[in-house]
């Protein structure tokens, strides 16, 4: 090993640095206290326990014997402990050192923070004490040497026995994280090592002849000088502005600046440093030069280990790599978080989802190419437009995909796809996508002829300390002999590069909004050239629909997307998604399609949809083709059409106007279920850990081969963030389970002979489809495509919906004292206002008549929140003013088509207008069914609701507000 120059004294020199490319800023600022911290370093060296000086006393009972090192806050002494028998090692802070009041802070900091970390691999506290002048701790003695010294002599120790030496110290790390202290100076010098005695060696000697034969001795953390609570108003602000706290070669790029909050992750960085030394013989980073230094684990992306050393496992390299991330949300989220992936590699138990998709075994060398763009954009707004596999391969030129599914024995579904490439056609069996939403997705590939014999591709987008995004492209491929490998080459670096460049730079210009045009620019490609009869007819169709819709907003975004957008983007028009897109008010802008439709620019169709994967399993034309069962043949299973859920009006450009291509180039990525935050494979008997960031809401666990699924709820007052599922036949061990909001650790265990396909999905349904139903709710509709409404012998259940009801209980008496025409308008301005809150909270008008309307929500706590809105109006109102009986009910309705209207009726229906005519002095009646409603319970309760019950025959039909009559 090298001198380390940070061992020596001395100050910088700003002077030395100026014109240097690397310098900044903030580089300044480093300087200085790097400076500042190597005066104290100098000062620590000419204190009173110098090499020469005499033994401290520290009483009768510490006798010390030798001097055993010198730090920066003071000597350690071997030490006789007179009342035990034993020895012990005695820190002693020198007496110059007492008016210095923030080295004696610290110093007694020290000692109350190893109070808190008692664990068996800590070289823990025993005692405290103060004679005369001198302050000293007493800690437990490790006899041996300290995992610097070991490296200087050995190099890079094998990754087993370096993975589980740092496996100790994790565990020992995470007692500290578990009681909220940061470490902050982590680095081999305060890993302490020692091993059992060997006739004629010394201590040192016996951890020398322990680590050649790879084993495992005895580690000690040590040295919490420097270490802080993370919330430091439950500690001592020690840190000066004007001293850099932490070890150059194994520093986070938190800790250089005063910038940013250093956190558990902190010491994560410096100890995935400490185990890259320890697997290739040197540090991530190394140089003479400090400043230098701190720059590149500041801005510089840690080298791949395996570049320094070809035999360390990608399983031990992709820890090493995700600790080292400059973001620390990109690193694991604490030690203990980190022991479980340190842990799997020592036990070859669990896997990470970084080494998944997992390949077979390859005959022959692997080709492998890895590309990385360092962008403006952030992961969130970057991950959906580059996890968009189906958008990404034809802006890139690949061929258009066929795809056939067929079973095995087992049932397990197999999907089977081939392109042309060149003169041969190649046949590939695609594995499920694997992805967790917003950081990484990958696919395999095993090809059944051709030149290769697999294929692997994964991207990830992580954040950048300084802000916005890196994103990787990895491709990895097995080729079949000299050919196929020259292929894999000329396919991926001479053809692939470049266009993957040319797009991913495209998105991130995009979503910074520097991509110069309008809302309707595509992120993938350039506008094609609009012909001039295309310019014609666009224009001929505005001035016949300008008539026909108000809001001509959303009609020439509508015609602007028909003329500059790719031909994909046109094979599947999601009005509301484009909205969304546009900025548009959504009802306005399917008001517009509707009408492009019937005037022959767009046709209409409708996806059938799986309620599990929600990936169409049928497009029909119209809805009279629909059946009542369909079936998804990558779930595996039949379901029941459901008109409210399971069917959805999409719309393509009409082939006279522009050709859609309608045509396949990925199947099963992240863009075809944005409600699955994760997916994953797994094998028979393997064990995965998946690095989540759940909000706060539902979610559900489930597979095709699972006979069940498991609830997870990610709540803010839940202080677990790990949960541990074992997927097996025992469905009665799957109980609803909670985690902490923010970051989780999932670890799912497969129980079963074969491998699952495992996904997380969100338990809130999509709001940007439009369903059969909401569109026969819309009157364009029914108007303009009256063979759509459904006919009486094609009922469809609408989902259980909650009900809300509303009807003016004083019209004749309005009539009586205001007279019709003003009892009319104040009757329309009434229900207006009302159906503006009911729209507002995503409600649906389903039925309206002369004194009354209906709305239906999705859920009980948005048609409850409503309900109380409309009555605050109400209790607001002046005198003559019309007074509004509110009804609440949970239940399934029936959709139809009556005299050429579609209409809802049923059981729910009816008894929401029985709720209406009850007592008129109820103010709002709620259903039982819908008080049984946990949600409604809580909601009631939080608005300070006293409901009380009504009854008929005795039994309890709703409540209504306390203070109003019942009715018997």
């Amino acid at each position: 090993m090298t001198e380390d120059p940070l061992d020596k004294t001395g100050v910088i020199s700003d002077d030395d640095f100026i014109g240097d490319p690397s310098w900044s800023d903030g580089m300044r600022e480093l300087c200085a206290r790097l400076a500042q911290t190597e005066v104290d370093h100098a000062a620590d060296l000419r204190s009173s326990y110098g090499p020469s000086s005499p033994l401290p006393s520290l009483g009768k009972r510490y006798q010390p014997i030798r001097k055993l090192g010198q730090g920066g806050m003071g000597a350690v002494y071997l030490t006789a402990d007179t009342q035990t028998g034993g020895l012990v090692a005695a820190k002693v802070l020198p007496p110059e050192s007492l008016p210095n009041k923030e080295t004696l802070q610290r110093f007694q900091k020290e000692s109350r923070l190893l109070s808190e970390v008692q664990h068996p691999h800590v070289a823990n506290l025993l005692d405290v004490g103060r004679c005369g002048e001198v302050s000293y701790l007493i800690m437990e003695l490790v006899e041996g040497t300290d995992l610097k010294a070991v490296v200087q002599k050995q190099g890079a120790l094998p990754e087993r026995l370096a993975l589980q030496i740092i496996s100790d110290v994790a565990a020992a790390l995470a007692t500290a994280h578990d009681a909220g202290i940061v470490h902050r100076d982590l680095k081999p010098g305060n890993i302490l090592l020692s091993a059992s005695p060997l006739i004629g060696a010394s201590p040192q000697e016996a951890v020398f002849a322990a680590i050649a034969a790879e084993t495992l001795p005895t580690v000690k953390l040590s040295d919490f000088g420097l270490a802080r609570h993370v919330d430091q108003a439950a500690s001592l602000d020690l840190t000066k502005t004007s001293a850099m706290l932490g070890t150059p070669y194994y520093i986070s790029p938190e800790q250089c600046t005063d910038k940013a909050k250093v956190t558990p992750a902190s010491d994560v960085y410096s100890l995935g440093a400490t185990l890259f030394e320890l697997l290739t013989g040197r540090p991530p980073f190394t140089g003479d030069d400090p400043v230098r230094l701190i720059t590149r684990h500041c801005f510089e992306q840690a080298p791949d280990p395996r570049k320094l050393n070809p035999q360390i496992s990608d399983g031990a390299a992709a820890l090493v790599q995700r600790a080292l991330q400059k973001a620390p949300a990109a690193r694991f989220a604490d030690a203990g978080h980190m022991l479980a992936d340190l842990d799997r590699l020592v036990r070859g138990e669990a896997n990470n989802i970084a080494i998944h998709p997992v390949v077979p075994e390859a005959n022959g060398k692997v080709f492998t190419a890895q590309w990385e763009w360092d962008f403006d954009g952030q992961p969130a707004d970057l991950w959906p437009l580059v996890s968009n596999t189906e958008r990404i391969n034809a802006a890139v030129g690949l061929p258009p995909v066929e795809y056939v599914n067929h079973r095995d024995e087992q049932g397990a579904l197999h999907r089977i796809g081939s392109f042309r490439l060149g003169f041969t056609r190649l046949t590939w069996e695609e594995h499920p996508f694997e992805w967790v939403e917003g950081r990484r997705l990958g696919v395999l590939r095993e090809f059944q002829n051709g030149p290769f014999q697999w294929f692997v591709s994964v991207v990830e987008v992580t954040p950048r300390p300084t802000g916005g995004s890196r994103l990787t492209h990895r491709v990895r491929i097995a080729p079949r002999g000299w050919l196929g490998r020259l292929i894999a080459y000329v396919e991926v670096n001479l053809k692939g590069r470049k266009p993957l460049d040319r797009v991913y730079r495209r998105i991130n210009e995009m979503v910074t909004g520097r991509l110069s045009g309008s809302s309707a620019t595509d992120p993938y490609e350039s506008a094609p050239k609009v012909s001039h009869s295309l310019h014609k007819k666009l224009a001929t169709a505005r001035a016949r629909l300008a008539a026909e819709v108000s809001e001509t907003t959303s009609l020439d975004r509508l015609l602007e997307f028909l003329a500059v957008s790719p031909p994909q983007e046109l094979a599947r028009i999601r009005p509301r998604a484009l909205a969304t897109r546009f900025q548009l008010n959504p009802d306005q802008f399917t008001i517009a399609c509707l009408a492009a439709c019937h005037a022959g620019l767009l046709e209409m169709h409708w996806d059938v949809l799986c309620p599990t994967c929600r990936v169409a399993a049928e497009v029909k034309q119209t809805l009279s083709e629909i059946d009542r069962h369909a079936r998804c043949e990558a779930c595996n299973h039949d379901f029941e059409t459901d008109f409210s859920s399971s069917v959805e009006m999409i719309f393509r450009v009409h082939p006279e106007i522009r050709q859609a291509d309608i045509r396949t180039y990925c199947i099963g990525g992240p863009e075809h279920a944005p409600h699955v935050v994760a997916q994953t494979r797994l094998s028979p008997g393997e064990r995965l850990e998946l690095d989540l960031t759940l909000d706060p809401g539902s979610y559900i666990l489930r597979g095709a081969q699972l006979p069940y699924t498991v609830s997870l709820s990610a709540e803010a007052a839940c202080g677990s963030n790990r949960q541990r599922i074992r997927l097996n036949a025992d469905v009665t061990n799957h109980r609803p389970l909670r985690v902490g909001a923010g970051r989780q650790l999932l670890t799912l265990v497969n129980d079963y002979p074969h491998a699952l396909v495992i996904r997380l999905e969100r338990a809130a349904a999509a709001s940007d489809a439009i369903t059969a139903a909401d569109a026969m709710r819309l009157p364009e509709f029914r108007k303009l495509f009256p063979t759509e409404i459904i006919t009486r012998d094609r009922l469809s259940n609408l989902a259980t919906s909650t009900l809300l009801g509303l009807r003016i209980t004083n019209v004749l008496d309005l009539f009586t004292a205001l007279g019709d025409v003003e009892t009319c308008d104040r009757v329309q301005d009434t229900f207006q206002s009302c159906l503006r809150i009911v729209l507002s909270h995503r409600g649906k008008l389903v039925k309206e008549s002369d004194d009354r309307i209906l709305a239906a929500f999705s859920t009980a706590s948005s048609a409850l929140t409503a309900a109380l809105e409309i009555r605050r109006d109400i209790l607001a109102a002046g005198a003559h003013s019309p007074r509004l009986q509110l009804a609440l009910h949970r239940g399934m309705t029936m959709s139809t088509s009556f005299n050429g209207r579609s209409d809802v009726f049923g059981r729910s229906v009816t008894f929401a207008n029985h709720l209406l005519d009850a007592n008129d002095s109820h103010g709002l009646v709620i259903s039982q069914e819908l008080f049984d409603d946990e949600d409604c319970q809580n909601l009631c309760a939080e608005n300070g609701l006293n409901l009380r019950p009504i009854s008929h025959n005795k039994t309890s039909i709703a409540y209504a507000l306390s203070g109003f009559a019942t009715q018997s």
